[in-house]
């Protein structure tokens, strides 16, 4: 095993741990940026079949499942996924994927992912975003939220890695190796734009961006 794949491995089972204390926890850190990007989710973009990625919990997958006709929810942790079947939602297809290993078997009218871009490794960008593309829809579209490097110093930061890598313990105070890469609006903006993205993306409050994303493919051909 890399030294790559022990830590995306350390990845998984720290939020497998963390998925029984996330609702008690991880909220505390979000709700107060919520009014800004809920607006922003509710401005009519997100509709008909949608497809979430990292969907943990169920945090965002309460909105998305209001929002749209079905949603897919696709997440690496089983024990992410039986806390999401606690919540009971209607509308919504659930599956254990590892995202770095997935292909997409059809294609969505929307594709969302809220905190999981910073955990997707450099060398994993690439190859994630082509993924992405291939679930998008003609005339579909893609909406993501995540954090700038104003959060950086909520982190503990890992020695060896320190720009790419950050420790994390559980209450029970088990530590885990976890990816986080800080790619602040206008840099991501470029970088999507050399892969083909049309992007819209705004920090709607203090330390985390809202963005809204098209593949220039559907943009210049209108959608066809």
């Amino acid at each position: 095993m890399t030294d790559r794949e022990s830590v995306l491995d350390s990845q998984l089972r720290y939020y497998s741990g963390l998925a029984w204390e996330y609702d008690e926890t991880i909220p505390l850190h979000f709700d107060p940026a919520m009014p800004a990007m809920l607006k922003r989710m509710r401005a009519g973009n997100i509709k008909g079949d949608t497809l979430e990625l990292a969907s943990g919990t169920g945090y965002w997958t309460r909105y998305l499942s209001e929002l749209s006709d079905s949603v897919t929810c696709l997440d690496g942790s089983p024990d992410m996924i039986a806390a999401l079947r606690q919540r009971g939602l209607p509308n919504l297809e659930i599956r254990q994927q590892d995202l770095f290993e997935w292909t997409p078997d059809r294609q969505w009218d929307t594709v969302f992912f809220a905190h999981w871009l910073a955990h997707v490794p450099e060398d994993r960008f690439e190859r994630f975003w082509a993924a992405v593309g291939r679930a998008i829809r003609p005339g579909g579209i893609v909406e993501f939220v995540d954090v700038t490097d104003h959060r950086r110093q909520l982190e503990q930061l890992d020695d060896a890695e320190p720009g790419a890598v950050v420790q994390r313990t559980l209450l029970d105070g088990r530590s885990f190796r976890v990816v986080k890469v800080f790619r602040n609006p206008d840099e991501l903006t470029a970088r999507l734009a050399a892969l083909g993205w049309e992007s819209k993306i705004d920090e709607v409050y203090t330390g985390f961006f809202y963005a809204t994303c098209r593949p220039v493919r559907y943009v210049e051909g209108n959608g066809r």
